[in-house]
């Protein structure tokens, strides 16, 4: 390659990542993730809707899944899903290092409360939660670092799930090993 191409190339590449960097008028781009203040999620017993689902009401027999939390409670964690109206449910059998639980004639609000929560980073049995939508019903799946026992209680248009605490408290949730649950 010549050196004129080159330097076209380098001008265009310096141009494409600098674009990148700005808006059309020219103004910085604010970085991703910045945002700082107080969590303005739910929080079950202190703030129980979170904003822009104020008005959320369940259409007829269709209920709303309008949140899926995980909350630092107790040394397993805790995991909870909040629903316009208290819950329908069943747990479906699935892999050993997954809850599943099915919601049926239940929609996931919006694509918000469909993206997968990865908790990873505590030290507790819960890797990752994620809500999904499928034909007819809402889908909440939570992926466990190892099985571990838990308990289900439904307060309100409230499930909770508290999972025990790992065994291990290392290491990442992408090699879970493969114990018994603990009754």
């Amino acid at each position: 390659m010549t050196p004129r191409p080159l330097l076209a190339l380098l001008v265009v590449a310096a141009h494409a990542v600098s674009a990148q960097g700005a808006r059309a008028d020219g103004a910085p781009r604010p970085a991703a993730n910045l945002r700082s203040g107080p969590y303005l999620g739910v929080q079950p017993g202190l703030k129980d809707v979170a904003p822009g689902k104020e008005n959320v009401k369940a259409r007829g027999a269709l209920r709303v899944l309008t949140w899926v939390g995980f909350q630092m409670q107790g040394p397993g964690g805790r995991v909870f899903i909040q629903t316009s109206e208290p819950a329908v449910y069943s747990i479906v059998a699935s892999d050993p290092n997954e809850v599943v639980l099915e919601f049926p004639d239940t929609r996931v609000q919006s694509s918000n409360d469909a993206r997968a929560l990865d908790t990873s980073w505590f030290p507790t049995a819960v890797a990752s939660v994620e809500a999904r939508a499928a034909k007819g019903l809402a889908r909440v799946v939570v992926r466990l670092r190892e099985v571990v026992g838990y308990d289900l209680r439904q307060e309100g248009d409230y499930l909770y799930l508290d999972f025990r605490p790992p065994t291990s408290t290392g290491g990442s949730a992408a090699a879970p090993s493969a114990s018994t649950p603990t009754p």
